[in-house]
């Protein structure tokens, strides 16, 4: 189980990634996937291509593929925001893109957290796309 400031197995909390889907997704985007993998976005996460994963996403026509791919991009903006902050440019894109998952968004977003340490470092950045769309 993958612990740290996540405390339990995502899968809880988000929408099931079928093995199958995230097989197929990790072949065509070049990452890992190993069946002992229980978090698989977490796991496979790489900061330095959320833009070509965010290149596949666009490309892909596969919902429960989008799907995987949108997980992928959000675990490797945590751990960029965990390095430094990403680019604007990338945040643009990844917004509009996040906010169509609004099960992924509201999980990042830690809506019961009040403090740093009971929320993940893309947190702040999920609160203000989600303050954006409600002033929309």
């Amino acid at each position: 189980m993958n612990e740290g400031p996540f405390g339990h197995s995502m899968s809880e909390h988000l929408p099931i990634i079928e093995r199958s889907t995230a097989e197929a997704v990790a072949k065509t985007v070049g990452v890992a996937h190993e069946a002992w993998m229980q978090d698989w976005p977490l796991e496979v996460a790489n900061w330095d291509r959320v833009g070509e994963f965010l290149d596949h996403y666009e490309m892909e026509r596969n919902p429960e593929h989008r799907l995987a791919i949108v997980s992928l991009i959000v675990a490797s903006l945590e751990e960029a925001f965990c390095l430094t902050t990403p680019a604007q440019k990338l945040l643009d894109r990844a917004g509009p893109i996040l906010r169509v998952y609004p099960e992924i968004v509201k999980y990042w977003s830690c809506p019961d957290a009040h403090r740093d340490d009971e929320m993940f470092h893309i947190t702040p950045w999920i609160r203000r796309l989600l303050q954006a769309q409600s002033n929309i």
